[in-house]
C-alpha cells in the first residue's frame, strides 16, 4: 500500500489508504512483472501525459496498459487516486 501512495502522490491518510486497498483487491496478486516501459508518453500539456506500460504473468498473455500521469513537483506520478473535496476531507 505504502508504495502506491507513493507512485500516486498521495498523503496517507484514511480515504487514500482505504483507495489503495480496493486497488490492491481489484488488481492486486496477479504476479505481474513489468516487462517494458517505453518512456514516450503523450504529453497533454505541461502537467499531464500518458505512458503505454506492458508487464507479463508467469503463464499468462502480456497484459498491456496505458496510464495518466501528473507531474508534480518536480516528478511524474501514476494517476491512481480520487481526490475528496474539502467538504469531503473536513469534520463534522
Amino acid at each position: 500500500m505504502k508504495a502506491l501512495l507513493e507512485v500516486g502522490a498521495a498523503p496517507d491518510e484514511p480515504w487514500s489508504r482505504k483507495q489503495a486497498d480496493e486497488i490492491v483487491r481489484a488488481k492486486g496478486g496477479k504476479g505481474l512483472t513489468i516487462t517494458d516501459v517505453p518512456i514516450q508518453y503523450d504529453q497533454m500539456g505541461n502537467y499531464m501525459g500518458k505512458v503505454a506500460l506492458t508487464a507479463s504473468a508467469s503463464e499468462e498473455r502480456p497484459l498491456r496498459e496505458t496510464v495518466d500521469l501528473v507531474h508534480e513537483k518536480n516528478s511524474w506520478h501514476v494517476v491512481l487516486f480520487e481526490w475528496p473535496s474539502k467538504k469531503e476531507t473536513s469534520a463534522p
